[in-house]
């Protein structure tokens, strides 16, 4: 019993030097025994938990929910009951209590006929099932019932939390845009009602993303972002969880000495308070970090203490494991060459992740480690078949994404040489009437050189006119210069136009039908509509991303704004973010001040010859030189890959589209293969210094 007190005493302190906190408790000594007693008692509860003080949240909802039933105020009992079950998602130590809550929670709801508190009961009971694999799948569909209740309901902060929670599951899946997407309708709808809860976690989980898609500026500014608000709640929830994505951050970067110095000061921070998960996971973290600074018994310490400290939590029902521990074990086992002591912990944490998409990191890393141990265990059978499901899944993750981009930058292709059709058509058009006019010319100089044989004194007629034949073609070639401008504006404006309703019009409509969809009355549906139902939806907003990245790719706004060099980069990281053939860029400034019709035709160029390289060239490496030389801008494309095939047709739609655009320029190209192998091409156009 002292030592109870002693625990109570610690916490009392603790939390009173919190002022948010001790301001609730302050205005609870003078409210009467009503609801705003109720809602202040929900305040505290959250406050409570969002410092670590779980045991103390979880006593004032329980006041809370007697207090409710005294003023028979059942949305208070409900809300008490949803938080309750939400602190358990965070320990899953006695599930069976939680649902029990939920259950009357439903029903206390449905009796009510509140839409919105019926859809908190769907969004609640999927948290608890979301660590548990075989019930991700029940997780979803709970999640989108959520959502379908939130919108009838017209209740826009737990419309917001819902696709919170539908992004987390599309971010497991490796679905990355589609979460980014969710993220951003839920914060536009946070940020629309000023509601900062809601903003703790849809912030953070953007910028956990943005990491996935090593987009560290983005992901950095998300966090700063999301300090501003936790400071503003006085939440140590998520400046705990900021330290743990910027250590996060360092590991991706290599720099494991300061990522294991954020892990183990966020060691204290989970410990006092006492946060069992969260500390499993640090720990996991610090034990990862151990192996790749090849400290071994101290990667096993901490490894060790992740696993056992987990679970104690969970309770032994739960289908749940610490993969960050679980994997920690092989890695460590192998570097230490204890083979047979890698495949169990491989195996059974493979068993955890089977046919469980959200979870395909962590198989390929299981059947990586399966793959090795049993080479040096000279069985390479069973060797060769996990390498194989490695790089199955490996593969499949790497791909997905690039895949997506691929069909947009398909799309993009296809429309510009429908373009390239209509400015050929011109172009020719043009060179008939110039055919014309230096047929007249011809034979009009004929006429004076006749004369001029005969009639000496007609010479300076024959000079006049030779003048004033100059200067119309003179004239001529100043008109043909403002008609290439005007229709490089003219198609610069269109592809904008094109963009613009893209965007505004066919985005719009596919988004106002993908909502339409989303409003369907899904209740009545069986397993299998309710899945084609969740892949429409889907299909949607994919569709919907693609249509704007179109529409950006039509006219690129860095190339009209900051010229060639600065587009060319940014197409570099964009390749080396979305395919496995690696591209290295040399510039040296060379095209900062190349702009206009000029740098939109290189810009095309290099578009041409990059595509080729990915659809024919199975390159790993290539690169994209840009230089100044003698009067002349040097554009070099080289590629590692299978060079160029005897016999195949080197004359297609690509090369006459390069061709033209080179003519154009005054430019020229050469194509040849290097000893070593791969492709070299060679541009130069003519350009002023």
């Amino acid at each position: 019993m002292r030592y109870v007190l002693l625990i109570c005493l610690t916490c009392t302190i603790a939390v009173a030097q919190n002022p948010i906190i001790d301001s609730l408790r302050n205005q609870l000594t003078k409210l009467p025994v009503d609801s705003n007693r109720v809602k202040t008692m929900h305040e505290l509860a959250t406050n409570l938990w969002w410092n670590g003080y779980d045991s103390l949240a979880r006593q004032t909802l329980y006041q809370a929910m007697r207090v409710a039933k005294q003023v028979k105020y059942p949305a208070g009992d409900i809300r008490a009951r949803l938080a309750l079950a939400r602190i358990e998602a965070d320990y899953l130590s006695d599930t069976k209590s939680a649902h029990a809550q939920l259950d009357t929670a439903q029903q206390m709801a449905v009796a009510g006929h509140d839409l919105s508190l019926q859809g908190q009961v769907f969004l609640r009971r999927a948290q608890l099932y979301e660590n548990i694999m075989d019930k991700l799948p029940e997780a979803r569909t709970l999640l989108e019932k959520a959502l379908q209740k939130f919108q009838q309901a017209h209740d826009q902060k737990w419309e917001a939390q819902a696709y919170n929670e539908l992004a987390v599951m599309k971010m497991g899946e490796g679905n990355y845009v589609a979460a980014i997407n969710l993220w951003l309708n839920a914060r536009r709808l946070q940020e629309s009602i000023k509601d900062w809860k809601g903003l703790r976690s849809t912030l953070p989980n953007l910028g956990m993303v943005y990491i996935k898609l090593r987009r560290y500026n983005e992901a950095m500014t998300c966090f700063t972002e999301a300090e501003k608000v936790a400071n503003r709640l006085n939440d140590n929830m998520v400046r705990s969880f900021i330290v743990m994505r910027k250590a996060e951050i360092l590991e991706k970067e290599g720099k494991y000495a300061p990522a294991l110095a954020l892990y183990l000061k966020q060691v204290k921070a989970y410990s006092e308070p006492y946060q069992p998960s969260s500390l499993a996971r640090v720990y996991g973290s610090i034990g990862r970090m151990y192996i790749e600074l090849k400290q071994f018994d101290k990667a096993l310490t901490y490894s060790q203490l992740a696993h056992d400290i987990y679970r104690k939590t969970v309770e032994k029902t739960q289908e749940a494991l610490e993969h960050t521990a679980q994997a920690n074990f092989g890695k460590i086992y192998l570097a230490l060459k204890q083979y047979e002591r890698v495949i169990p912990y491989a195996q059974e944490g493979l068993a955890w992740t089977k046919d469980v998409k959200e979870m395909r990191p962590e198989r390929a890393e299981y059947e990586r480690q399966l793959a090795e141990a049993y080479d040096h265990l000279g069985q390479p059978a069973r060797a060769l078949q996990y390498f194989k499901s490695y790089k199955a899944e490996a593969d499949t993750m790497l791909n997905e994404e690039a895949m997506q981009k691929a069909t947009v930058a398909s799309m993009t292709y296809d429309f510009e040489k429908k373009q390239q059709g209509v400015r050929l058509k011109q172009a020719q058009q043009e060179a008939r009437i110039q055919s014309l006019e230096n047929d007249k010319l011809e034979q009009t100089t004929n006429f004076l050189i006749a004369l001029l044989v005969g009639i000496i004194g007609i010479l300076g007629y024959v000079f006049w006119s030779n003048r004033q034949l100059k200067n119309k073609n003179e004239e001529l070639s100043q008109k043909n210069a403002e008609i290439e401008a005007a229709l490089y504006r003219g198609q610069t404006l269109e592809r904008k136009r094109v963009a613009s309703e893209l965007h505004d019009s066919v985005a719009s409509k596919v988004s106002a039908l993908k909502w339409r969809f989303e409003a369907f009355d899904t209740s009545l549906f069986d397993t299998a509509q309710h899945r084609e139902h969740a892949r429409l939806l889907d299909h949607m907003g994919e569709v919907y991303e693609d249509i704007r990245a179109i529409s950006h790719n039509l006219m690129p706004e860095i190339l009209e704004k900051q010229g060639l060099q600065a587009a060319l980069i940014k197409l570099t990281d964009t390749l080396n973010v979305q395919n496995r053939t690696r591209f290295q860029l040399e510039v040296d400034q060379s095209g900062e001040d190349v702009r206009g019709n000029t740098a939109y035709d290189l810009y095309t160029i290099t578009l041409e010859l990059v595509n080729n390289i990915l659809k024919h060239a199975k390159a790993r490496q290539a690169g994209i030189s840009l230089a100044r030389q003698n009067g002349f801008l040097m554009l070099t494309v080289q590629d590692d890959g299978q060079g160029m095939l005897t016999g195949k047709n080197q004359d297609g739609f690509g090369t006459q589209n390069i061709k033209s655009r080179l003519e154009r320029l005054g430019g020229t190209y050469l194509v040849s293969s290097p000893a070593q192998g791969g492709t070299l091409i060679n541009v130069q156009i003519p350009i002023a210094a």
